[in-house]
């Protein structure tokens, strides 16, 4: 049996659910999961200082090159793999992108 929109939605299907939604997909996926873990150390190093020497544990020009080129990376084999997903005429591939 299908449930009315209201009973679905959390919020009465307004912004908020939407808002919602998007943050959870967002941290299920696979690419948010290595954001988090290769963002949080580095961050996290370039701004606690070292006790003996007085500077970050991680120099911000290396760490602003990780977060980007981290980022640039997973964005480029996101594309990659899209693109590279195809489905011949005859079903024989499977595209996962629809």
């Amino acid at each position: 049996m299908i449930k009315p929109d209201k009973e679905i939605s959390a919020f009465g299907k307004t912004f908020w659910d939407l808002f919602i939604m998007k943050i959870f997909r967002n941290i299920a996926s696979v690419k948010y999961q290595w954001l988090l873990l290769l963002y949080i150390p580095t961050i996290w190093g370039m701004f606690n200082l070292n006790d003996k020497t007085g500077e970050p544990w991680v120099p911000a020009a290396l760490g602003l090159g990780f977060l980007g080129g981290g980022f640039v990376t997973l964005a480029t084999s996101r594309i990659i793999t899209r693109t590279s997903l195809t489905e011949s005429k005859d079903g024989s591939e499977l595209d996962t992108d629809r």
